[in-house]
């Protein structure tokens, strides 16, 4: 139970049964779904054409811009919409929403206008219903019915979506983690490291490597780390920081940490790193010119 609710499209056989049952859809209700099929496939076309075309309908999906890009958007939509009628209960729907998910997030289509569709959809498919109903007290039971179905299938899409935000989040920073930190030499004895962007455990820990071997190689005896372009350390970068400057010092050489930001600097107060742990001196040029005058001692 406690994996459904952490995670519901993780567990596709057992989530599908209760995430039903949350948004209190019976078999009677995906039955009536189910058969709106026809209906749905008739006039999906004309919904979608006419949330397009008015006031407000249109709002420009971001993401990499592709060969017609608006048109494979629309066809998607068309295809997630219909699925909604499926109301199934199988691995095929499982998959299919999942899939919608990581279509919406790879076309950058935000969940605000996702359900603005949605809802848009589910409401003139209701109309049709009390149109075309003999009876007006079974036209309301399918309402009801079809609208406690798109609340599930929507959550799900959801759901989905967040996930592959969640992964796509993660790849980026991790191929930010990877990019390789030059060791730059400024001048006789003084080296130059600028960090840019994801400082990590793993990367500390290669950074540090980098720098006692630029130190040992290139003679130096002062270094300027700057995490100008560092948004975020954590308690375990900021001790590999600290241990990184240690270390430079048993080489021999003075180090000056500059680019702290102001976010980096309450994240260093929290986990109780003082000033002198690190040298800090502000921002690069001024931190370059603590370090040329610890040269000259």
């Amino acid at each position: 139970m406690n994996e459904v609710i952490t995670s519901t499209i993780q567990t596709p056989a057992k989530g599908l049964q209760e995430l039903w049952g949350w948004f209190d859809v019976s078999q009677d209700d995906r039955a009536r779904v189910s058969g709106l099929m026809p209906l749905a496939e008739q006039n999906i076309e004309a919904v979608l054409q006419e949330f397009y075309s008015r006031e407000g309908g249109y709002d420009h999906p971001g993401g990499e811009a592709r060969p017609h890009g608006m048109q494979e958007v629309r066809d998607e939509q068309r295809r997630h919409l219909l699925e909604l009628f499926e109301a199934g209960l199988d691995q095929k729907y499982y998959k299919d929403r999942k899939r919608a998910g990581l279509f919406n997030e790879s076309y950058g289509i935000s969940p605000s206008f996702y359900l603005g569709l949605y809802t848009f959809a589910i409401n003139r498919i209701c109309d049709l219903v009390r149109e075309s109903a003999d009876n007006e007290a079974e036209a309301l039971e399918t309402e009801k019915a079809l609208r406690k179905t798109a609340a599930c299938h929507q959550a799900m899409t959801i759901e989905a979506f967040s996930a592959a935000r969640s992964d796509a989040i993660e790849q980026r920073e991790r191929q930010l983690s990877e990019l390789p930190t030059p060791v730059l030499r400024l001048q006789a004895g003084l080296l130059l490291v600028p960090v840019v962007g994801v400082l990590d455990s793993h990367r500390s820990r290669f950074l540090t490597m980098q720098i006692l071997d630029a130190i040992r190689d290139q003679n130096a005896r002062a270094v300027v780390l700057d995490i100008t372009g560092v948004a975020a350390v954590d308690s375990m970068v900021a001790n590999h920081l600290i241990q990184t400057m240690t270390a430079t010092r048993l080489m021999g050489a003075h180090s000056v940490l500059t680019g702290i930001s102001a976010e980096v600097a309450q994240s260093l107060v929290k986990i109780g790193v003082t000033g002198e742990a690190l040298n800090p001196a502000g921002d690069l040029e001024r931190g370059v010119e603590t370090a040329r005058k610890l040269l000259e001692r």
